[in-house]
């Protein structure tokens, strides 16, 4: 029986040592832009980095069907004092009557329709779609003119929201308060990667005017930061999918509540033993 014992106890190192070694992770698996950069998955389709060499330029965000948009107009009617002290404060402060969470944004804001139009009081109907934020605003000032005295707007696109979940510690819909917004922002307003996120394989569904596109990026590389994907557009889904650790991660908790059970049966079985 002492020997029965004996094997038994060997049995739970040799155990306990593989569950150890299975369920760690790399390293350099945990690091992101480690890697050398060599090439870049999109969709089915795998693309030679040596083709982004330079940092792809930003295009500025097209207004589509159903966006939403703070519009402020700012005009004279009073002293000219007043007037600028509007005007500069309207860079920094857009109303402090609202409050700027998203629901308080999608009341106060306009959605653009379906064939891209926006009701606006005095110029009534006006066509915005698949126009840059500064055109707008730009398009508006010169249709108020008419109206209004010394007029300048303030246009803000509201609805700049990317939705990311998998493993990161924060999932959920982040909204982003910045003209630029990058992958990495991103990722780092959702509480950054977990230890079992495949940084190598980092999904990202973008809607189109074609139709949704979806493509596989490597963020263990600085490749993709050099793809047009690099900055995030309003709806972005990005998906950080577990690496194979978390099974084996899983595996050893099971196996270490059976090494319990068994170490425990173990104990008291020896008492039992005649010495």
């Amino acid at each position: 029986m002492r020997i029965f014992i004996s094997w038994i106890k060997l049995g739970l190192i040799i155990l306990l040592c593989g569950t150890f070694f299975i369920s760690c992770v790399k390293h350099s698996e945990l690091i992101s832009l480690n890697g050398e950069d060599k090439e870049i998955k999109r969709g089915d389709k795998v693309i030679d980095a040596a083709v982004y060499n330079e940092l792809h330029n930003y295009e500025a965000y097209k207004v589509q069907p159903f966006d939403q948009l703070m519009i402020k107009v700012n005009a004279f009617d009073g002293s000219t004092e007043e007037y600028l002290n509007r005007e500069f404060a309207a860079e920094n402060v857009f109303s402090r009557e609202i409050s700027y969470d998203p629901a308080s944004l999608y009341f106060n804001s306009y959605t653009v329709d379906e064939e891209g139009h926006i009701t606006l009081p005095l110029i009534g109907d006006v066509k915005i779609s698949a126009k840059t934020i500064a055109d707008v605003k730009k398009q508006l000032d010169k249709a108020y003119k008419p109206h209004l005295k010394l007029v300048s707007t303030s246009v803000k696109l509201a609805n700049m929201r990317v939705t990311v979940f998998g493993e990161v510690n924060r999932p959920g819909v982040h909204y982003l308060y910045n003209e630029r917004n990058t992958l990495l922002d991103a990722i780092s307003m959702a509480g950054d990667i977990t230890d079992f996120g495949n940084r190598t394989k980092v999904k990202l569904i973008r809607m189109t005017e074609e139709g949704s596109e979806t493509v596989f990026l490597d963020l263990s590389r600085s490749g993709f930061i050099s793809t047009e994907f690099y900055y995030v557009q309003p709806y972005d889904v990005i998906y950080i999918e577990p690496t194979k650790f978390k099974s084996r991660d899983r595996s050893s908790r099971v196996a270490g509540l059976v090494v319990s059970a068994i170490s425990a049966g173990a104990v008291i079985l020896s008492f039992f033993i005649p010495r």
